[in-house]
């Protein structure tokens, strides 16, 4: 057996990688851009199910977790502003229904104040009747 060792060729094996990993950081850039254009949250779990990679990916890189952080980080912010701007209380379509059930009740109380108004009619009757 000779001690000399076979030059290994891995330049190809390297450059495959290296395409993987840009083709991967563009998935991951278009998941990020495409939730931002239909404005939905940025966080991990969306960003991985739309770029098909895996949160372990997403937080191991630091320049996508930074990106991913501070998206999210805005996002926060921007629902917290937005709830704040909004009067606190029901919605339009809230306060409909809760004025219907109670409109609803209403006729109900009035029917039952006409009922009770004719027995006591009727029991006034008997009672004037009677004496």
């Amino acid at each position: 057996m000779s001690m000399d060792t076979w030059q290994r060729n891995t330049s190809g094996m390297i450059a495959h990688a290296q395409r993987r990993k840009e083709q991967t950081l563009q998935r991951v850039d278009a998941a990020i851009t495409k939730l931002l254009r239909d404005n939905a949250a940025v966080n991990f779990n969306t960003v991985s199910k739309e770029a098909a990679v895996t949160k372990q990916y997403l937080y191991a890189n630091e320049q996508v977790r930074g990106r991913i952080e501070a998206l999210r980080g805005q996002h926060r912010e921007r629902a917290l502003r937005e709830r704040l701007a909004r009067p606190p209380g029901k919605t339009d379509a809230g306060k409909d229904i809760v004025l219907l059930a109670k409109d609803r009740r209403i006729a109900e109380l009035e029917d039952d104040v006409r009922r009770l108004k004719k027995e006591l009619q009727g029991a006034l009757g008997k009672l004037y009747e009677r004496a």
